[in-house]
């Protein structure tokens, strides 16, 4: 009972965390490549989460604010395609647990890439950056004003 709960929450951090992928990856790519030039293990730590900060800021402000939809695809492919690995690995390691037949442990794995992809895609379309709001006769009107 406890394995089941367990890996329960195991996806729904994954579903939850999957529009982060992108960000992780570049956090521990450059915190490694900072480590091996031999900078010290906390400076590292800090301008690799420094990245990843600035990857997922950029690459939400990117894809929100951009008018193409060449640039909004390709903001939305460079963080789905990661979260879709990490869904398809995590969700063979899960197969691979329960020992399915292999044809039965690629259709889960493919279910979990789709599911991750899918929920990083959600996460990246319902981050919703301020906007002020405008009446219909073009003037700015505060939130406070709005909530009748």
């Amino acid at each position: 009972m406890l394995g089941l709960v367990s890996v329960g929450l195991l996806c729904r951090a994954l579903f939850k965390l999957a529009v982060h992928a992108l960000p992780f990856f570049v956090a521990v790519s450059t915190g490694l490549a900072i480590l091996n030039a031999g900078v010290g293990i906390g400076d590292a730590f800090l301008i690799g989460l420094t990245a990843a900060a600035l990857t997922l800021t950029v690459g939400r402000i990117l894809f929100l604010t951009s008018r193409s939809p060449l640039i909004r695809a390709s903001v939305a492919a460079a963080f789905l395609v990661p979260a879709a690995m990490a869904g398809r690995h995590t969700a063979l390691g899960v197969a691979l647990l329960a020992g399915p037949s292999p044809l039965w442990r690629d259709i889960i794995g493919w279910l979990g890439a789709f599911l991750a992809g899918g929920c990083a895609l959600h996460e990246l379309l319902n981050h919703d950056l301020p906007r002020p709001l405008r009446s219909e006769q073009g003037g700015d009107r505060s939130l406070h004003s709005s909530r009748l």
